[in-house]
């Protein structure tokens, strides 16, 4: 019984050699290695002119001998038994039994000699033998002709082994030539007819040997004999020639079966010569496909014609198993290579117009070698029979064949030859890429056999046939038909005759059939499926495909294999299944896993032994959907940064080859990571994942298990949940996370991370620096509560405005390496005047052995010793915090630092608003500032760049309103080198608060009542009155800001001695200092601190102006107002001064010039001359003709050559004026 199409073509030139396992001892891989060796040497070169090959088959049985006579390919030429002795196998069970059960004592030589004996006996028409003996000495057997014994002292000692077959099969050779060359047949006047056993029970009527039709008869059966001698000596031309006479012969003398046989011969010949011109039979390009029963056969080797006498042997050509074989791995695809480029063309028209399915494995040329391509032609068969004067075409061989059919199917014992004779001609279509005819040939003949009313063959003969149709659909190339009658032929298998129950053998029988039909329905195991939306062919047919497979899987006993036909089912296809079936395949696959002992790995493979399946890993990744992995940082108290090594050149020189830099993550070890992912769940029913953990590679990484309920899923929110997975690196390296494992349906299940197309693995790479130190802060204050996603420590403190308190804080190394730098620093709310919120004791510096490091902003920097610790003293001051330089806008920054908190100016400017006591709105305030420490532990990289850390202490201050400035104003002092700066202060509290300010002077100040307090304050003459002009025409808003912050801080040192004022609430035990950071930090106040280039003083009718205090007179009444200059410029200034008016209409209208009601007596315009040492005096009598307020301002112009005054470089108080008609 054949097990490929291919076998049907090439067995009709091969010998048959019986090889068998004899004696009482086996060894089932040493004789599967001896089996190996000898098909090896299956074919041998027996001539040079003509070249000449002899063929040989190396198998344990041989089917239809009774059928030699008419076919020799059927005969069996020799046996070798092969035997084991002195504990080179191990006793056969069957044989010890006998052997207890007998008293007779028969040595174990006897034994073998008799079962070599017995093996000749069964087959009496053998030519030779020989018995292989592994571990036998030559003189222990006798009995056995010293030619036939092959003895060797174990396996590895056969090294002549080979070269003994390759005598056998010449000898066997040398014997069938001797045959092939006797044609004295022809000359014979009496010769026997060679006949078949039992001839004489199918022959109707009774032959006359004297007749000229039993001589023809006679005559064809010998040249039948002699043309396969021909064959089987490698001559193929003259068997041809045989066969035709054999032909005429046997169809004169109407010999039927043997005129059968004949047809069939000659056409397989025809093929032969035809399939070597193109190099498909020396090319290896058939192979044998494995058998659903116990059929051991060699598998077939490669011989390479076109390259001299060179003989190569199969890859596939190594027997793993006692039951069946295995010629190559289920998803191996057979090529056909083609002989001419048209007939390409037409198979892949007809792929494309039928729409079969092809995975690649269609017959192409491509491969082919270019001289074997370019030597072949249209039609072969005129080319190998040039001397002949009638060649055979390809309708010939066709006719031959039916020929052969027609006159074997008279016939009811030769159903299977006229089976085989079919398939013969079906490899010949192969051969001439005839699909279409094939097709229709192979539907024509084949049905009949597997008809019900076929009762000549048996269900199992039927199953051969239907994978016979397989393997040929599968060498062209249409797989949807391979998978149909593979398929089909399980149903023959499982066929159930009556009084016989299926059992688990059965099944094990058809599984590895069943197993390789997924191919053809476009099933690839080994494709990572994605979630997305694919075409995955035909589902309902791949889904019950894959069901039959799991099935007989289940009912063959190989649980895992069912559980992973199982699980890809939902896992590519859960979609597509409806909620009935869906419930079934779970309950299925909780009942396999209840009734496995063992964890069932998913992701390993599995190799059924049955047919050697493979079946490759699996990745689960439908339960749960885990999508978007994301690398999180460290917490900001243990993320690290690499600090370049600064003695390195700094010079950037661009060159394509220089290092890239590394962008990646950075963990540490022994510090736990976080993956961020996302799982969603996409059953109906609630999903139970265990043991969820992440998968590495690179270092060595301790991953930590979650696990996770996740509810049914949500049509309106399908998006998941997010979780994190936690793991810690042991070790400093280069990690990669591939994926993630986890215990689902009681399996274990490992998947990879994919890309966001899900083509290719995701490989995250995070680099893990070596183990560092860590420190951590301990604080004085209170701890406070700790945000959800930050396990930094943080501290808090209450405090009233002004007040201030001393506290500690303690930096901590708890590891046990050493900390060569650590500085500390302080993030706060920057104030612009005044004391700061937080300022470290004036003792905290840096260490002298730090000097050679960067201490950037650092306020202080010390070393710690492993374990150790280093405390610092710091100050709280309860700052104002109603404004701060983190609330003003960059455009304020910029111009003037701050914003002014009051309008301050003396002299005001009419575009500006005439306010003059704008308040301050106060409202209290949390205020956070934190303590950071950076520090560098004493471990450097190869390339010599160190780690740097950062932890901190978050402190939040709640500042209490206590004693406040809620309004301000600059008044001239008590002379023009002095200003009263005029404070409203407000007690906030609910109690009485006491002021003290000027040293002694004390005020007390009722709850939620405001007081004035005036503090007088001499000019500060470090900064001259044009500073701040000069410093707004600097070239760039930069410059401009430092040189007004430069002139600002001069004068905050200056104005901070005077402006010292302090409260207590003896009521609360509360005492500390009114915040007076606001009125440092303007620009406008400080402007009017600075002593100016002019200062004027007013006295009217003889009595100093010194306040904004109105001046009540009437119409028509005449005033005296005497100006006195004074001038604090070195050198002489000469002006001319005179008086403008103007009247306020209303506080959002302003003020417009009203100079035309106040009439002037005498000198409009003073001349003035001053210096730094003399000062003038100019003197005006002034009325006014209309009612109202009128505001009186001094006016200087300058002499020609004078520079023009700005407004800060005078100082003057106007004169207010209440006019009424009566006074």
């Amino acid at each position: 019984m054949k097990s490929s199409t291919s076998d049907f073509l090439t067995d009709v030139q091969t010998v048959n050699i019986v090889i068998k396992q004899i004696g009482p001892n086996k060894s089932l891989p040493a004789f599967k290695r001896i089996v190996e060796r000898c098909s090896r040497q299956r074919v041998i070169q027996v001539s040079d002119n003509p070249r000449r090959l002899f063929h040989c088959s190396f198998t344990q049985s041989s089917s239809y001998t009774e059928f030699s006579e008419l076919q020799q390919h059927r005969r069996v030429f020799a046996v070798i038994g092969v035997a084991f002795t002195n504990g080179h196998g191990e006793p056969d069970k069957s044989t010890r039994a006998s052997r207890e059960s007998t008293d007779s004592e028969v040595s174990e030589a006897e034994q073998i000699s008799i079962a070599y004996n017995k093996l000749k006996s069964d087959y009496s028409n053998i030519i030779c033998g020989r018995c292989i003996l592994i571990g036998g000495k030559d003189e222990d057997f006798n009995e056995v002709e010293r030619h036939e014994r092959l003895c060797y002292g174990s396996l590895e000692d056969a090294t002549q082994l080979e070269s003994a077959i390759r005598e056998l099969m010449r000898a066997i050779y040398i014997v069938i030539e001797m045959k092939r060359v006797d044609v004295s047949f022809e000359k014979k006047q009496d010769i026997s007819c060679p006949s078949l056993p039992d001839e004489s029970r199918w022959q109707v009527g009774v032959e006359t040997k004297s007749t000229k039709s039993y001589k023809k008869k006679c005559i064809g059966r010998y040249r039948k004999q002699h043309a396969d001698y021909c064959l089987l000596t490698g001559l193929p031309q003259l068997a041809l020639e045989a066969y035709e006479g054999a032909i005429e012969s046997l169809k004169s003398a109407q010999d039927h079966l043997w005129l059968a046989a004949a047809y069939d011969g000659w056409a397989s010949t025809v093929c032969i010569l035809h399939a070597e011109q193109m190099g498909e039979i020396n090319s290896g390009a058939f192979h044998r496909v494995a058998s659903m029963h116990a059929m051991f056969t060699i598998p077939s080797i490669e011989i390479n014609t076109q390259s001299g006498d060179s003989l190569s042997v199969s890859n596939d050509s190594v027997l793993s198993s006692p039951q069946g074989h295995k010629r190559h791995h289920s998803d191996e695809h057979v090529r056909i290579t083609s002989s001419m480029s048209n007939g390409l063309e037409r198979n892949e028209s007809f792929g494309n117009e039928s729409g079969i399915v092809s995975n690649g494995s269609s017959p192409s040329i491509r491969d082919e070698p270019a001289k074997i391509r370019a030597s072949k032609g249209l039609n072969p068969l005129s080319n190998f029979l040039s001397d002949r004067r009638e060649k055979p075409t390809k309708e010939r061989v066709m006719e031959n064949f039916k020929n052969a059919i027609e006159e074997f199917s008279k016939f009811t014992m030769a159903g299977w030859l006229e089976y085989e004779t079919v398939m013969r001609a079906i490899m010949y279509l192969i051969l001439e890429r005839e699909y279409i005819k094939l097709e229709q040939f192979h539907r024509d003949h084949t049905g009949k056999y597997l008809d019900d009313t076929n009762t000549f063959m048996d269900h199992r003969m039927k199953a051969q046939i239907c994978l016979n149709s397989a393997a040929m659909y599968k060498e062209i190339g249409f797989l949807r038909k391979q998978a149909f009658y593979a398929r089909l032929s399980v149903l023959f298998e499982l066929h159930v005759t009556e009084g016989r129950v299926r059992q688990s053998s059965d099944y094990k029988t058809v599984y590895p059939v069943l197993f390789r039909t997924l191919e053809g329905y476009g099933v690839d195991l080994s494709e990572p499926h994605d979630l997305k939306n694919k075409k995955l062919g035909p589902v309902k047919l791949q889904i019950k495909s894959l069901h039959e497979i799991f099935t007989a899987a289940n009912r063959a006993g190989h649980r895992d294999a069912a559980i992973r036909h199982l699980c890809f089912l939902l896992q590519v296809y859960y979609p597509h299944l409806d909620s009935s079936m869906t419930v079934r395949l779970f309950d299925d696959l909780d009942n396999l896993v209840k009734a496995t002992n063992s964890v069932h790995q998913l992701n390993t493979t599995i190799v059924v032994d049955d047919g050697k399946i493979i079946i490759p890993g699996l990745q689960l990744t439908r339960f749960p959907i885990i999508q978007t992995p994301t690398v999180l940082a460290l917490q900001p108290n243990l993320a690290p940064t690499i600090v370049p090594n600064k003695s390195q050149a700094s010079i950037f020189i661009y060159t394509p080859f220089a290092k890239k830099a590394d962008n990646a993550l950075l963990w540490v070890t022994d510090c736990p990571g976080e993956v961020e992912v996302t799982v969603r769940n996409c059953r109906g029913t609630e999903l139970i994942v265990r043991d969820l953990c992440l998968i590495v590679e690179g270092v060595n990484f301790e991953p930590v298990q979650a696990r996770l309920i996740l509810p049914p899923e949500d049509e309106e929110n399908n998006s998941g949940s997010t979780i994190r997975l936690l793991g810690v690196p042991r070790e400093p390296g280069d990690l990669f996370i591939t994926g993630y494992s986890c215990n689902i349906f009681g399996l274990h299940n490992e998947c990879r991370f994919y890309s966001s197309n899900c083509q290719k693995p995701n490989k995250i790479r995070v680099k893990v620096l070596p183990k560092l130190a860590r420190v951590y802060l301990e604080c004085s204050l209170p701890r406070a509560p700790i945000e959800e996603e930050n396990d930094e420590p943080s501290a808090e403190a209450v405090v009233y405005s002004g007040q201030k308190f001393d506290h500690t804080i303690t930096v901590v190394n708890s590891s046990d390496i050493p900390v060569r730098y650590c500085g500390v620093k302080i993030w706060q709310p920057v104030v612009q005047g005044g004391p700061p919120l937080i300022r470290l004791d004036d003792s905290e510096t840096h260490a002298p052995e730090l000097e050679a490091f960067d201490t950037a902003d650092d306020l202080s920097s010390f070393i710690l010793e492993p374990n150790g610790s280093k405390e610092l003293k710091f100050h709280i001051f309860g700052i104002d915090p109603t404004s701060t330089a983190d609330d003003l806008s960059d455009e304020e920054k910029v111009l003037e630092s701050v914003v002014p908190l009051a309008n301050t100016q003396s002299i005001p400017n009419p575009e500006a608003e005439p306010n003059d006591m704008d308040l301050i709105p106060f409202t209290g305030r949390l205020l956070t500032a934190d303590f950071i420490v950076r520090y560098h532990s004493d471990i450097t990289s190869d390339d010599g760049h160190s780690f740097e850390r950062k932890c901190k202490l978050p402190i939040a201050i709640s500042i209490i309103p206590a004693v406040t400035v809620s309004a301000w104003h600059v008044l001239p002092g008590d002379s023009p080198f002095s200003r009263y700066i005029v404070v409203d202060v407000t007690n906030s509290t609910e109690h009485d608060a006491e002021l003290v300010y000027s040293n002694s002077r004390r005020m007390y100040v009722l709850p939620k009542e405001t007081c004035r307090v005036p503090i007088l304050s001499p000019c500060c003459s470090d900064v001259t009155g044009g500073a701040f002009h000069q410093a707004k025409q600097r070239g760039s808003h930069m410059m401009q800001k430092m040189e007004t912050e430069r002139l600002r801080l001069i004068l905050e040192n200056h104005v901070s001695k005077h402006l010292d004022i302090r409260w207590a609430i003896p009521a609360l035990n509360l005492d500390g200092q009114v915040p007076v950071g606001s009125l440092l930090s303007s620009v406008s106040l400080l402007k009017q601190l600075v002593l100016p280039a002019i200062s004027l003083d007013f006295f009217v009718n003889g009595k100093q102006y010194v306040s904004e205090d109105d001046v009540a007179v009437g119409i028509g009444q005449f005033v005296t107002v005497e100006v006195s200059i004074i001038s604090s410029l070195a050198a002489e200034y000469n002006g001319l001064l005179s008086l403008e008016c103007e009247q306020e209409i209303s506080h959002l209208l302003g003020s417009n010039d009203t100079s035309n009601f106040m009439l002037v007596t005498g000198l409009k315009k003073v001349p003035f001359t001053v210096d730094k040492e003399n000062k003038q005096s100019a003197s005006f009598d002034i009325t006014f003709i209309v009612e109202g307020s009128f505001r009186v301002r001094p006016q200087i112009t300058p002499a020609p050559g004078q520079n023009a005054l700005l407004a800060e470089d005078m100082f003057a108080t106007p004169v207010a004026f209440s006019v009424t008609t009566k006074f």
